[in-house]
């Protein structure tokens, strides 16, 4: 009798960290990647000061995704980057926006800690201007195709909300919305941490 209760509650448990990722499930994350930063820097000359940058800069990552079939989802995912830069020069602020629809797929594998693998295509945009000093006509806007590639883990807490943990490359060709010609290559490694609620 207390084989059958204890493979009873084995099966129950299973089928619970299953039902995680099931066909028809919705998936909400959202995520910050290591990239939050608040640096200064200070330059010498011959043992004098000659100026000084800091600069700020903040990542967030929401997603939202559909399960279309068992551990395979299709969504949306986005990055908002903020980036401040202030030096003897002046100060300019730039803001990244990435847009990927992909697929998200969780490996089948018994446990609380499932493998996650991810892959999107998209379109990315990022402006950038000056507020004062040297810079203060700057002004640019760039957008253009965008490619990510990620991987990591997803600790389930319970039956509706992991931690992630990962690392993802993201690179993208960026075209000036006033000069065609110039391009700007954008490539981004990180790693990231977040939180997923399965609805």
């Amino acid at each position: 009798m207390k084989k059958i209760f204890l493979l009873s509650i084995l099966l129950v448990s299973t089928n619970l960290i299953l039902s995680q990722t099931e066909q028809g499930k919705f998936v909400i994350s959202g995520a910050t990647s290591l990239q939050f930063m608040n640096r200064t820097i200070e330059y010498e000359y011959e043992g004098s000061s000659i100026g000084e940058s800091k600069t700020n800069s903040f990542s967030i990552l929401p997603s939202v995704s559909y399960f279309v079939i068992d551990n395979l989802a299709i969504g949306l995912f986005a990055d908002f980057t903020s980036v401040s830069q202030d030096d003897s020069r002046g100060k300019i602020k730039s803001k990244s926006i990435i847009l990927l629809p992909s697929a998200l797929y969780y490996f089948a594998v018994k446990g609380d800690l499932k493998p996650v693998a991810q892959v999107g295509l998209g379109y990315g945009t990022i402006t950038s201007e000056s507020e004062s000093g040297y810079f203060s006509e700057f002004k640019s806007k760039e957008s253009g195709l965008a490619v990510n590639f990620g991987g990591g883990v997803a600790y389930f807490i319970n039956e509706f909300v992991s931690l992630n943990f990962g690392l993802a490359y993201t690179m993208a060709n960026l075209k000036d919305s006033d000069d065609s010609d110039y391009v700007m290559k954008h490539a981004d490694f990180s790693a990231k941490v977040g939180i997923s609620v399965f609805l």
